[in-house]
């Protein structure tokens, strides 16, 4: 029988959620400051080439496999996604078992998830709008629940300030 704990999928997505963290402790803001001479450029970690952005994205591709690790040990329906024709959806598959306060935020990381892992990088083109999408449209702007700000072809601030 597998297990269905979701245990290994809660301490997957916290240590992702840690990057976050990592990027604002006071020794590394002071490691960048003190790497970063005083120049003209912003001396913040982008300077140094760490792109905070990717990395947030890739934290989104992070969360969603642990999300789908644990669908599949739990054997949660692989039924095809009306919306995205999928049957690997997160949303679809995770649906009968998340309150309506959550179905925008994983319809949203559903999304997400394929603007990054599928999309050089979170810029998103016609190929990736080929396909319905849940929540994200062509040349439209969208608030995300986490707090980023969608500019119709570019997810921007997805890790807390």
């Amino acid at each position: 029988m597998a297990d269905k704990n979701p245990a290994q999928a809660i301490t997957m997505i916290k240590r992702i959620e840690m990057l976050c963290d990592f990027m604002e402790n006071p020794a590394v803001v002071k490691a960048v400051q003190d790497a970063i001479p005083f120049t003209g450029i912003t001396r913040d970690p982008g300077a140094l080439g760490f792109d905070i952005p990717q990395w947030a994205g890739l934290g989104t591709v992070g969360i969603w496999a642990a999300l789908d690790a644990y669908a599949e040990r739990a054997d949660l329906p692989r039924d095809q996604c009306p919306i995205c024709d999928r049957r690997s959806c997160i949303s679809k598959r995770f649906e009968n078992y998340i309150g309506d306060d959550e179905s925008d935020s994983i319809a949203e990381l559903e999304d997400i998830r394929h603007l990054y892992a599928h999309n050089f990088g979170g810029d998103a083109d016609a190929e990736y709008f080929r396909r319905d999408r849940h929540v994200l449209s062509s040349g439209v702007q969208r608030q995300m629940t986490c707090g980023g700000q969608f500019n119709g072809q570019q997810l921007r601030s997805i890790c807390p300030a």
